[in-house]
């Protein structure tokens, strides 16, 4: 049986590691399972168990860089429970650029109107959590250099100047359509981002 102080002891333990409050309740409850099940098996006593259970979560507790363009620290497992987030948040954002890119193509007056209200709906989601207090300021500047953010500038300073060169080599390459569509990008992976802090879905690298 667990008493109150070792669950002290490894609850500090897993904080330690930085660990998302959310993670740390579901790993919390997988590590006094199986240091209650060691002790109980093996007949070891709880520092023990306890340190052969931090043995075992090793790998997944290992501290590693969170993104390439990414300073900070999390665990494996962290980025391995944000991986899967991040891919659906960028393929949505992908998919609904070129839809509007489409749209960018047949009727740029409609564009129009979608580039605003996509910049309400981004709006509207910050003074959301700004004020219910979903998120601190300190976050929202940490969430504007966000590595899905920066990954797309890159990207699109990497690709308009070759693209515009390909397909309208006398123009301005930023005013070639792409770049709109990276916009578009940008501003859906921000909606979405600032989404799931207002589900308090850790989403942040930074």
């Amino acid at each position: 049986m667990i008493s109150s102080e070792q669950e002290k002891q490894i609850t500090l333990y897993l904080v330690s590691k930085k660990l998302h409050s959310q993670i740390i309740i579901e790993v919390k409850d997988h590590f006094i399972s199986q240091i209650s099940n060691l002790m109980e098996t093996k007949n070891l006593n709880f520092q023990e168990a306890f340190l052969e259970t931090k043995s075992s979560w090793k790998n997944e507790l290992e501290m590693v860089n969170a993104d390439l363009l990414s300073f900070r620290k999390i665990t494996r497992l962290e980025r391995n429970i944000m991986k899967p987030i991040f891919r659906r948040i960028m393929v949505f954002a992908l998919a609904v650029s070129l839809l509007i890119g489409i749209v960018l193509s047949i009727n740029e007056n409609l564009y129009l109107y979608v580039q605003v209200s996509l910049l309400l709906v981004y709006i509207s989601i910050t003074f959301y959590n700004f004020f219910f207090k979903k998120m601190k300021f300190s976050e929202f500047q940490r969430m504007s250099f966000h590595p899905l953010l920066l990954r797309n500038i890159l990207m699109m300073l990497l690709i308009i100047p070759v693209a515009g060169m390909i397909f309208s080599p006398k123009d301005n390459p930023w005013e070639f359509p792409l770049s709109q569509m990276f916009l578009t990008y940008g501003i859906l992976i921000q909606i979405q981002l600032l989404y799931f802090r207002t589900k308090k879905i850790n989403v942040l690298l930074t």
